[in-house]
């Protein structure tokens, strides 16, 4: 096999069949939390990524593409690929995308990243096993905020763009 075959072969292997979106590595202990019971069995032994197409149905696929979870699979709304409410996007703390419009068009900013940072000090979180994405959601929260702060006639707030964690549940 020839170099540019490698490379296409390594390509596929971590992106979506179904859209093409490059996919993110995700931890067999967030399926086993996520995945309805009655389709626990058809986890397999595999790594898998996840897709956050918003237009793409597959949520889970396998780095040999031989396998697939679908949104209807998972047991909780996969906030990022929906387009009508609710969109959850703070699994633990319960947040979501409309909180975070709905706080910026009446207040002009949004509380939803202080209190999460706030409630992760005092209780920690469970993003690993709550979160699809299988990791913090503050890099996802601060996209939603400065997505909504201009449509709202305000100005992506720097503060913003600066905060959060690397990985939430280890501060």
């Amino acid at each position: 096999m020839n170099t540019i075959e490698t490379r296409l072969d390594r390509n596929q292997a971590t992106q979506c069949l179904s859209c093409g979106r490059e996919g993110k590595a995700v931890k067999t202990t967030t399926l086993h939390s996520l995945i309805k019971a009655d389709r626990q069995d058809r986890i397999m032994d595999s790594k898998y990524l996840f897709c956050g197409s918003q237009g793409c149905e597959v949520v889970y696929f396998t780095k040999d593409g031989s396998h697939a979870f679908y949104k209807e699979d998972l047991s909780v709304r996969v906030g990022i690929k929906e387009s009508s409410p609710p969109r959850p996007i703070c699994y633990c703390f319960n947040h979501s995308v409309e909180e975070i419009f709905d706080e910026i068009q009446r207040t002009g900013k949004s509380t939803v990243i202080d209190d999460i940072k706030s409630r992760i000090k005092r209780d920690g979180c469970s993003c690993e096993v709550k979160n699809p994405q299988g990791s913090c959601c503050l890099g996802t929260v601060k996209h939603f905020v400065n997505e909504a702060l201009p449509q709202f006639g305000k100005e992506a707030d720097e503060t913003v763009a600066g905060t959060g964690h690397k990985n939430c549940c280890r501060p």
